[in-house]
């Protein structure tokens, strides 16, 4: 009697395997999508035109840069050098962000992008000027 439940539990097991094999490799319906097809969701990438100021001395005092742009979201997080500041949403043209003294303490250009619903804009250069 053992031997028989152990066989049908091990005989129900192998069909669940094999069931749940036969529907990852076939599928569960068919679909008219292709593989280059949208589900309805489609975004654009942000933009980053133009920021303000977009460019002070080094060692300057920390302030609130304004980014003008497109399809940036709520989600928004502003890139200096690579390092993410959190930005706020005004709209889905403009963000502020501060920038802190320590963003300040080299001269140089410093690139700057904005990343927003996992995509990334193009980078525009800020100017941090020597004394």
């Amino acid at each position: 009697m053992r031997f028989a439940r152990l066989f049908v539990r091990r005989m129900v097991c192998a069909f669940c395997v094999v069931g749940f094999a036969l529907v990852l490799s076939l599928g569960c319906g068919t679909t008219t999508h292709g593989p280059k097809d949208t589900f309805g969701t489609s975004f654009t990438p942000p933009a980053l035109n133009a920021m303000d100021p977009n460019t002070v001395p080094v060692n300057s005092t920390p302030f609130v840069m304004t980014l003008n742009g497109h399809n940036f979201g709520p989600d928004a997080i502003v890139f200096w050098n690579n390092v993410p500041h959190v930005a706020r949403f005004v709209s889905s043209t403009q963000l502020q962000v501060s920038i802190t003294a320590d963003d300040l303490t080299i001269f140089g250009l410093v690139q700057v992008y904005v990343r927003t619903a996992g995509r990334t804009s193009n980078t525009v250069d800020f100017d941090v000027t020597a004394n």
